[in-house]
């Protein structure tokens, strides 16, 4: 995978993450004042932030990156086919992607300049680590989005392999599938039986 599109990935995948940050930057005050005011004059207010810039660029980037990477995925194409000898659904390995949400109930402080920039270089070898390591695809987000890893046992131009995949749909013995290979890892699309 091309080091840009694993980046957005990456990013994407901590969409919950830049928001559960948002919500910890709210001022106090504005958890104790309503948000709406029903009175003569009706009026609505934002919750201020402590940190705007920093919070809401964290949502900001995370946000954009997760819907770049939903269009990447939906317009992946198909080169190969396979067929499928026999399935087996993985549990997805999540330890990578929970660290950061443990750092961030640990005391980060968003305005605390060494904190913020000492989570945002975890952050980047997280992502570092992540990628080199061929993981990148191995991603919580997927999950939520639909996609399932998977091991299979194939045989795909007239050679018999044992992969990893990821699928939208339920793979099973005797499947006929479309496929691409993405850093490794075979991304199925169902085909024509």
């Amino acid at each position: 995978m091309r080091l840009i599109p694993a980046l957005i990935l990456f990013l994407g995948s901590y969409f919950p993450l830049s928001l559960i940050l948002l919500i910890q930057d709210i001022k106090e005050s504005s958890w104790k004042a309503p948000l709406c005011r029903l009175s003569a004059e009706y009026s609505c207010f934002l919750p201020e932030l402590t940190n705007p810039w920093r919070a809401l660029g964290l949502l900001v980037i995370c946000a954009v990156s997760l819907v770049a990477f939903m269009v990447m995925m939906k317009r992946l194409s198909a080169y190969s086919s396979l067929d499928v000898v026999d399935s087996k659904s993985v549990p997805n390995d999540l330890i990578n992607y929970v660290f950061p949400y443990v750092v961030s109930f640990m005391g980060l402080d968003l305005g605390v300049d060494g904190k913020f920039y000492g989570f945002m270089l975890f952050i980047i070898l997280m992502f570092i680590i992540t990628y080199r390591s061929g993981q990148i695809l191995m991603n919580p987000f997927l999950l939520v989005s639909g996609w399932q890893l998977y091991e299979l046992n194939i045989v795909t131009e007239g050679h018999k392999r044992c992969v990893k995949a990821l699928s939208k749909d339920q793979v099973k013995a005797g499947d006929h599938l479309e496929s691409c290979l993405v850093h490794g890892i075979y991304v199925l699309h169902r085909g024509e039986k």
